[in-house]
């Protein structure tokens, strides 16, 4: 997966004072590789909140990242395989289908991990491979500026699928945000609280479109 973008789509009167002390202390070359991908013109991006109309501009921001759209979606369909698995045969099920997993959770991973157990254990693996059904859709992430972000002083973290549906999102300071490009980068973004404690997008909610497609796939996984 390539680089994100920075998006600017608030330009409302004195936004722009607002905008540059936003951004004074972050590195665009580290957050989204260079300020290229910063874009800020109000010509172009005076989207408000509309701006997943970007898409429709740049659509080669949403390419899939695996080598074909059939790989895309096996990836989804195993991700929703090991969560059927675990859901109808729970803890013992996992850790056949999922055993690495089930092992670090336990405490058998890196530095003795954090060994759960008993309900927590439970929780903890139904977690986690929701967010791998999740993490298997994402095809790129993108820092929002929207007028909640020059209001508030927080950026949105926006994890997107191949149809430009938000996975899951996170208000953060624009420092963090910075730092969401390294962990991009070295594809341990799952692992951020940017990512395990994102909210779901509307689409990836029970009743939105993308979560009944998943929850049939896992009837007929």
């Amino acid at each position: 997966m390539g680089p994100a973008i920075w998006l600017r789509t608030h330009y409302a009167p004195g936004s722009n004072l607002k905008h540059e002390m936003l951004v004074a202390d972050v590195d665009m070359d580290n957050a989204v590789d260079g300020d290229h991908r910063l874009l800020n013109d109000h010509h172009l991006y005076n989207y408000g909140p509309d701006w997943q109309r970007v898409f429709h501009v740049l659509p080669e921001l949403l390419e899939n990242y695996k080598p074909t759209w059939e790989s895309y979606e096996q990836a989804q369909r195993e991700a929703v395989g090991a969560l059927k698995a675990y859901t109808e045969g729970g803890v013992p099920r996992a850790r056949q289908t999922s055993p690495m997993l089930v092992h670090n959770l336990t405490g058998g991973g890196y530095g003795g991990g954090p060994g759960f157990q008993g309900q927590q254990l439970e929780d903890e693996i139904a977690r986690a491979l929701q967010s791998q059904v999740h993490s298997a859709c994402v095809v790129t992430w993108l820092v929002l500026e929207d007028e909640e972000a020059l209001r508030r002083g927080k950026v949105a973290v926006m994890f997107v699928d191949a149809g430009g549906n938000v996975v899951r999102s996170s208000r953060v300071e624009a420092r963090v945000a910075e730092d969401m490009g390294g962990f991009w980068a070295s594809s341990a973004w799952t692992e951020v609280d940017e990512w395990v404690d994102g909210e779901f997008g509307p689409e990836y909610q029970s009743g939105g479109s993308r979560g009944g497609f998943l929850l049939e796939n896992m009837r007929n996984a």
